[in-house]
């Protein structure tokens, strides 16, 4: 069968189209009219615009990278409320706990303070039932040892109107200018023979000052020295003495120039030391220290600082002056004596504002006094008769570079200058 020219062209020109469309497809072998109608649908069919490809970076509606995007969004945010809900209430846990140990401690306290007993009671208590039981005479107290039960009330001791000197503390805020000590000891003076009775003698304050400890200058007692008025003419002798040369020992009183030279003396830590153990020793001079305590304490821990004192003052001694005075058994036992008058190993109370007192006499014989402040009532604990027990602790107060109290070393000294400026044998009418 012959094909027409017309016919062959057209067919040659099908198959070129088709072969562009679509390059890897073989060319097709069908009847000229499948041909024409594949031509004419494919030309109408072209795409006009591209499609949509799954790898695109965009997600389409309803996919399943937007969905898990939404659940994980939807998750985080009902963990992180979980979380807050969990913190708070951790946080309102730990401030309910809080609370009740905040209640608990302030309810301790309050009963602590409440059912607290009192000392001083209990040992009224105790002493009115003891004395029920046995004579007056064999009643024991239970929170002292027996030397303190049989001590010497002092009848001079009933609070009586004096002047007040202001001490700088509002915890012991005043310190009575005069105050009484009973003695039994003979006349140190000639002056001191014509005071009448010695059963009260009375005591004039030269200077004192705030025992304070540590760096944060914590207050513990308040002490103050005093001297008995019929050996301030005896005091006044030697400070002039110890300022005036020996060939102008006749001079009664100090020119400013002295005093001020006898200032520096005093304050001096080695012929401060000097003049005041000199004094001290054998001056003749009945002295004593008042001490107040700022806060409850007890008579072990005033007597441990005493002894430590008075221990760290005698080896000072046996090594800077070469004085082995203090280092023989007979002032071992005379510090044991010490340590008996204030109790022994019995840790009795000493309240806040009570008073221990610690009265020498012209020979060196120290007294302790325990005085109740509200009542008034002094009672001797007990006594020391070596001398250099009382001499050691003095100077403790006194001289030295290192004293209990420089507040109170500068305001007896200051009392001192007052003194001097009087002629001796007059009484200064106004100290500290």
């Amino acid at each position: 069968m012959s094909v027409s020219p017309a016919r062959a062209l057209l067919s040659g020109r099908v198959c070129r189209c088709t072969s562009s469309k679509l390059p890897s497809a073989s060319p097709p072998k069908s009847s000229p009219h499948l041909t024409r109608l594949l031509s004419s649908s494919t030309q109408h069919n072209e795409p006009t615009s591209p499609q949509p490809s799954f790898s695109s970076p965009i997600p389409t509606y309803g996919s399943s990278e937007l969905l898990r995007r939404k659940y994980q969004k939807t998750v985080d945010r009902e963990t992180d409320v979980r979380k807050d809900k969990a913190e708070r209430a951790r946080t309102v846990k730990r401030m309910r706990w809080a609370g009740y140990g905040i209640a608990a401690c302030t309810l301790a306290i309050f009963g602590t303070i409440s059912l607290y007993p009192d000392p001083r009671k209990e040992t009224q208590a105790a002493l009115s039932s003891t004395a029920e039981e046995k004579p007056p005479s064999s009643v024991v107290r239970l929170d002292a040892p027996p030397s303190i039960t049989s001590s010497i009330v002092d009848p001079s001791s009933k609070p009586q109107d004096a002047e007040q000197i202001p001490t700088g503390t509002s915890s012991i805020p005043f310190f009575p200018r005069i105050i009484h000590i009973a003695s039994d000891a003979p006349p140190s003076t000639p002056a001191s023979a014509n005071e009448g009775s010695q059963s009260d003698v009375e005591y004039q304050l030269v200077g004192l000052g705030i025992r304070t400890v540590s760096i944060l200058s914590i207050q513990v007692y308040v002490v103050g020295l005093y001297v008995a008025v019929p050996d301030i003419a005896a005091l006044q002798q030697r400070l002039v003495q110890a300022a005036v040369p020996p060939s102008e020992s006749v001079a009664t009183t100090l020119v400013p120039s002295e005093k001020s030279h006898l200032k520096e003396l005093l304050l001096d830590p080695d012929r401060g030391e000097e003049i005041w153990n000199d004094i001290v020793k054998d001056g003749g001079l009945r002295t004593a220290f008042r001490i107040v305590p700022t806060r409850n304490t007890d008579f072990m821990h005033l007597r441990d600082g005493f002894v430590r004192g008075v221990t760290a003052r005698s080896a000072h001694f046996a090594s800077d002056r070469h004085d082995a005075s203090f280092q023989d058994e007979s002032f071992g036992a005379a510090l044991n004596e010490f340590k008996s008058a204030f109790g022994g190993s019995a840790r009795r109370k000493l309240p806040k504002g009570d008073i221990l007192l610690l009265a020498r006499d012209a020979q060196g014989k120290m007294t302790v006094w325990n005085e109740d402040s509200k009542k008034g009532d002094r009672i001797q604990m007990g006594t020391v008769a070596d001398e250099r027990v009382g001499r050691l602790l003095w100077l403790g107060y006194l001289a030295g570079k290192n004293v209990s109290s420089e507040d109170a070393r500068r305001n007896v000294v200051e009392g001192c200058m007052e003194f001097v400026e009087r002629p001796v044998g007059t009484v200064a009418t106004q100290v500290v």
